[in-house]
């Protein structure tokens, strides 16, 4: 369960929290379980958090840093995310589904397993991201930067792939099922 100081001051508003993870510097602050879901968390500073199992339902995260946050099995169904940095985040088993990660940093993040699908990922960063098993059926990947990332067993039914850099990015390789993704 989460750390009740922790979530109580999250829950005061984002400027407060941000001045507080200045000058306390937690670590990685425990918020697992929380329910923050409708909460405005715009451009809060959540580097590191854990998030696991969060209830974070139609938030608004936009511009947040969740950069190496640990999101496992976390709901963030229809919140925005839009322009926030989850570099380095681990997304295994997330539901982001109708999410808005609309020029998110997705640099290196784990999104196996996810469910994505409805998702505005356009313009979004994904190279070297983890996406083994995702459901990204009707994402919108326009513009989006796959270079390198990793997508096997890939749901990409009717996704919207306009513009997007594929580029080096793993399909089927290595691949023990012999799946591949399922292009629309």
């Amino acid at each position: 369960m989460a750390n009740e100081r922790h979530l109580a001051v999250l829950k005061e508003g984002t400027a407060g929290w941000n001045a507080w993870r200045l000058k306390c510097h937690p670590n990685c602050p425990d918020l697992r379980k929380a329910l923050l879901h409708q909460m405005n968390l715009e451009g809060a500073n959540l580097h590191c958090a854990d998030l696991r199992e969060a209830n974070l339902c139609c938030a608004n995260l936009a511009g947040a840093n969740l950069a190496g946050a640990n999101l496992v099995a976390a709901d963030l169904r229809q919140a925005n995310l839009a322009g926030a940095n989850l570099a380095g985040a681990n997304l295994l088993s997330v539901d982001l589904r109708e999410a808005n990660l609309a020029g998110a940093n997705l640099v290196a993040a784990n999104l196996r397993i996810a469910y994505l699908r409805g998702s505005d990922m356009q313009g979004a960063d994904l190279r070297t991201a983890n996406l083994h098993g995702v459901d990204m059926a009707k994402v919108n990947l326009s513009g989006a930067d796959l270079r390198g990332a990793a997508f096997t067993t890939t749901n990409l039914l009717g996704a919207n792939l306009q513009e997007t850099k594929l580029g080096e990015a793993i399909a089927a390789t290595g691949n023990p099922e012999g799946g591949t993704p399922q292009l629309g």
